[in-house]
């Protein structure tokens, strides 16, 4: 991102305003009290929604700790309990994980982005967690397709 934004405005000036910016978004949201959405995924010091709410969001993420791990944790079917992402930020979560978090929390669904889905999107762990990817042919070399989410009202 940084290179794409050199290459069309000249400089750093427009990627680090976008940085600043980034600073500023939530790290999670509820939608309607049964889905939660992140950047990433789950984190093994955070348990009820309350705690993630207490995170001071409003600063540059930090390397490691919870809000670390709600942006750059990542799903896999193949293994159970938070394991040590190989990525080198956040955590590897299984089903066992993300069903005892919608359940402590009264949810249905987990939404997140971050990994690469090559038809744009991901459902996994029977339907209660989904990856949307909204970047085509990410880095202009992929080929993937894009997706969006688009929820029900009267979803929950």
């Amino acid at each position: 991102f940084y290179a794409e934004c050199v290459r069309k405005y000249g400089d750093a000036t427009v990627w680090q305003c976008f940085t600043e910016l980034f600073d500023y978004l939530p790290i999670a949201a509820s939608i309607g009290g049964s889905i939660l959405a992140v950047h990433g995924g789950l984190s093994p010091s955070l348990h009820h929604l309350d705690q993630i709410r207490l995170l001071d969001r409003f600063a540059e993420i930090p390397h490691d700790g919870p809000l670390a791990d709600l942006m750059w944790s990542d799903p896999d079917p193949d293994k159970l309990g938070f394991v040590i992402s190989p990525r080198g930020a956040g955590f590897v979560f299984g089903q066992d994980v993300a069903w005892r978090f919608l359940q402590l929390n009264g949810l249905a669904h987990l939404v997140r982005a971050h990994q690469l889905c090559m038809t744009g999107y991901q459902v996994l762990f029977d339907d209660s967690l989904s990856t949307v990817w909204s970047a085509p042919n990410y880095c202009y070399r992929f080929g993937n397709t894009a997706s969006i989410l688009e929820i029900s009202e009267g979803f929950g």
